[in-house]
């Protein structure tokens, strides 16, 4: 029997049930975790999703609240966060609950997409490497992250009905973009695809061919991304765009010789994802200012790449997008065209991720023909302990105070750590220990303009507790103290 052939008999259903229980399975204990970092700005006080009557207004109003800042436009995942809210209120397990269907049905449609030029064993292997990859955890168990899980699930999506010729790619990709950004990554990934139907060459203009043109699903993703771009631009007019801290004020030539300092970490996470880390900001990630060792690594990382790219593309159309896969999807946050708001995030290699799946998945297609069965053992290992990675890294996420310890544990020249730290423990109501994490976070890190504003406000509070205590007993009250408990939380 041809390798996979028994797949292909089994795959109406059997096949998918069992990727989406693989997928369901190793993010089950995030169902215990909580609200950390953004889900409280975003979840617990953001006036849309505290309303969901008015959630609509998320279509013409920046994703961020105006009490936080920022330009970025995510309509639906306000609206889903929204829904969430009117069905289950503050419940966290509800929400976590969602996210991890999201990731399901994400890892579903990427299947199906690779089917289109993979064989039925390496499109499984894909799609079982997908579902377990340890890099996923912070986008899977961290509410906020579903929005990286809803732009890659409709993504693929689109990736799906463009390969089947279907007219439901343009509304996909629609809804890619609602979702995030960085969506529009489907343009080069639908193009490359292997098996992608060649575009034929144009015709002399006459009515017929205008009409055939129009008709393309090209035009309409120019049209979905013109609209989106021209509405995105006039709602978050006037907001200017989070931007990472590592790469404030550097020039062009610095910020480029960062990202290629950067280069082998990616690669790391993706392929050998034994440590992980919630923060890449100042203190574990440096601004590079001239030739150091890490630019020279990453830049021979970034030539091997590319002559691998290169040289499969001559013989192995598969292999060579595979490998394409991951700078393209990687291109929007990556800084080289201009500064986003992280440095690098392991959410946002949820999408480029799947280069690396398709990788494994046509290693398992070419090597499987002559040696099946332990190419089999290789793999079930290799998913196994993956998943295994992916099921003791999900508790992190449990809520700020374990968040906290493990990156300080991680990282404790982290100023994102020392900060959270701090705000537990303001939540707590220890004030001389918040104080305490906050001047760490400042003297790792000290142009951060939000941390700066709440250790000023944490300052004043033990300067008005050591007023109180010196003041008369028949001293008139004093004024109470500096911030509510919510206000604390975030």
């Amino acid at each position: 029997m041809p390798p996979g052939q028994g797949i292909v008999a089994a795959e109406r259903w059997p096949v998918p049930f069992a990727l989406g229980v693989l997928a369901l399975l190793v993010y089950g204990n995030a169902l215990r975790n909580g609200f950390v970092l953004d889900d409280r700005g975003i979840i617990l006080e953001h006036p849309l999703v505290r309303d969901p009557a008015s959630a609509w207004r998320a279509f013409i109003t920046p994703y961020w609240p105006a009490a936080i800042g920022g330009g970025q436009y995510r309509p639906l995942g306000i609206l889903s966060f929204a829904l969430d809210r009117a069905i289950a209120g503050p419940s966290a397990m509800w929400y976590h609950a969602v996210n991890v269907v999201w990731h399901g049905a994400a890892t579903l449609l990427f299947w199906q997409w690779g089917r289109g030029f993979l064989a039925p064993a390496g499109a499984l292997a894909a799609a079982a490497v997908f579902a377990v990859h340890p890099v996923h955890v912070e986008a899977v168990a961290n509410v906020v992250g579903r929005l990286e899980l809803m732009a890659a699930a409709f993504v693929f999506a689109a990736l799906v009905a463009h390969q089947r010729g279907s007219r439901l790619a343009p509304l996909w990709y629609a809804l890619a973009l609602l979702s995030k950004e960085h969506a529009v990554v489907f343009l080069p990934l639908a193009l490359l695809a292997p098996q992608a139907r060649p575009a034929s060459r144009a015709p002399r203009a006459t009515r017929a061919s205008l009409t055939a043109a129009l008709r393309s699903p090209w035009s309409a993703y120019g049209a979905v991304t013109f609209v989106w771009l021209a509405v995105m631009l006039l709602v978050v007019r006037g907001h200017p765009p989070v931007r990472s801290a590592v790469y404030l004020d550097l020039s062009i030539g610095e910020r480029l010789l960062t990202v290629v300092s950067v280069a082998p970490e990616y690669v790391r996470l993706l392929l050998l994802p034994l440590h992980l880390s919630a923060d890449y900001e100042p203190g574990v990630l440096q601004p590079a200012h001239g030739v150091t060792g890490a630019v020279i690594l990453g830049a021979v990382v970034l030539v091997a790449c590319a002559w691998l790219a290169i040289r499969a593309w001559r013989t192995d159309r598969v292999a060579a997008f595979a490998l394409l896969c991951v700078p393209i999807a990687l291109a929007p946050v990556s800084n080289v065209f201009f500064v986003s708001g992280v440095a690098l995030a392991e959410r946002t290699l949820y999408l480029p991720s799947a280069g690396v799946a398709l990788l494994g998945g046509w290693a398992v297609q070419r090597l499987g023909e002559r040696r099946m069965a332990a190419l089999v053992a290789v793999a079930v290992t290799v998913i196994g302990a993956t998943g295994l990675r992916t099921w003791l890294r999900t508790p992190v996420w449990r809520d700020p105070r374990t968040f906290a310890i493990t990156l300080l544990e991680d990282h404790p020249e982290s100023y994102r750590g020392h900060w959270v730290a701090g705000r537990v423990l303001l939540a707590a109501g220890d004030l001389s220990a918040a104080q305490r994490e906050f001047t760490l976070a400042r003297r790792i890190y000290g142009r951060d303009d939000t941390l700066n504003r709440e250790a000023a406000r944490v300052d004043s509070a033990i300067h008005q507790r050591q007023q109180t205590a010196s003041a008369p007993a028949n001293g008139s009250a004093s004024a109470p103290l500096l911030m509510s408990p919510r206000e604390r939380e975030r």
